[in-house]
């Protein structure tokens, strides 16, 4: 049914949107009018949790779709579980068929509990109550967050999408596909964005699609960028984030070098040197922002966030060292019995 002006907007000179009711496809621009009203007066939009991307993108709101990419293990997985961390008062619906609801689950009490996964099963295995307690308080938290992990074809998205629906007697603020290539439907992965960007639109929800880049997309370990993906299904993104490992270049680089059979000095101090950035960069993930189709939203450059290796925390450096790394340098000079001021930053 086509909403009518308001009397304040008949006043302005708006043309009555009922006018156009009779077309099937033509509609007076005043109908991207209303639509852009209740976007920027919605309280739907969902936020990324990482400060300059959500400045700049103003938030996913319904219908549009935000594109996660990067290679195998580069942490968009991570960079999913830290939205929807930022996001617990909002009803997600995670469509995630790689990954069983019982492992979703650990990752998240991992993340809330700083503790890691071997820890939290070998104390649920030997009946401690405290990972009874962990996991009935993780529960409690996510009690809006709805994990499918069964095959992804348009009924069975659609059927879990309701119920989720029903459950929640409310319609969803986020719904997540982990990842595009997993969607069955199509033959192509630009259908496969199409058809998950018409599920959003045609509910009314913010997309996040992950999509895992292919080898031949570009060089692993590198930044993402607008066609690191390299497959179609970037068109139909309002925004794409690009996730990388920088650990990953660092070692192709690495294995390049050490292969060569004429080595010159120049040659040994860049591998001392790669060698040094490796010790750093196995706890950084790098994230950018590098479509963004918000009108006067801008792109945003490779930020450096520390991942922690027991429980897959997302933290900001903001320029600093990784403090798993500072950590582990301490330890080294303690052992080697030198004195040095720790850094608890």
């Amino acid at each position: 049914m086509t909403e009518q002006l308001t009397p304040l907007q008949v006043d302005a000179g708006w043309v009555n949107l009922a006018d156009a009711a009779s077309y099937s496809h033509y509609e007076p621009l005043a109908n991207a009018a209303h639509r852009l009203i209740a976007e920027a007066q919605t309280d739907r939009k969902v936020y990324t949790g990482i400060a300059p991307f959500d400045a700049e993108m103003r938030g996913i709101s319904p219908g549009h779709l935000a594109m996660l990419i990067g290679y195998s293990h580069s942490g968009k997985t991570l960079l999913a579980l830290h939205m929807i961390r930022h996001n617990t008062d909002r009803r997600i619906a995670w469509f995630v068929p790689d990954e069983p609801a019982p492992l979703v689950l650990t990752k998240l009490a991992c993340m809330e509990h700083g503790v890691s996964g071997a820890e939290l099963e070998a104390r649920l295995a030997d009946h401690d109550p405290w990972g009874l307690r962990v996991l009935n308080e993780t529960i409690e938290r996510y009690d809006n967050l709805a994990v499918f992990d069964r095959s992804l074809t348009p009924r069975t998205m659609t059927q879990g999408y309701d119920e989720a629906c029903q459950h929640w007697s409310a319609d969803a603020d986020l719904v997540i596909v982990d990842y595009l290539e997993l969607v069955r439907v199509g033959d192509s992965l630009a259908a496969k964005a199409e058809f998950v960007k018409g599920f959003g639109s045609d509910r009314d929800v913010p997309m996040l699609v992950c999509h895992q880049v292919s080898r031949s997309a570009g060089s692993r370990g590198q930044s993402m960028r607008i066609d690191s993906g390299n497959f179609g299904g970037e068109t139909w993104a309002t925004f794409q984030i690009g996730v990388s490992r920088r650990k990953s270049a660092i070692i192709a680089e690495l294995q390049d070098l050490r292969s060569r059979s004429y080595r010159p000095d120049s040659l040994y101090e860049r591998i001392e040197q790669l060698e040094h950035d490796l010790e750093i960069a196995q706890y950084t993930v790098t994230v950018n922002l590098n479509k963004n189709k918000r009108p006067s939203g801008r792109l945003v450059d490779d930020i450096e966030l520390e991942m922690d290796l027991d429980t897959g925390v997302l933290t900001p450096l903001n320029g600093d060292l990784p403090r798993q790394y500072r950590q582990g340098r301490y330890a080294s000079a303690q052992a080697g019995g030198l004195r040095i001021v720790r850094d608890e930053r």
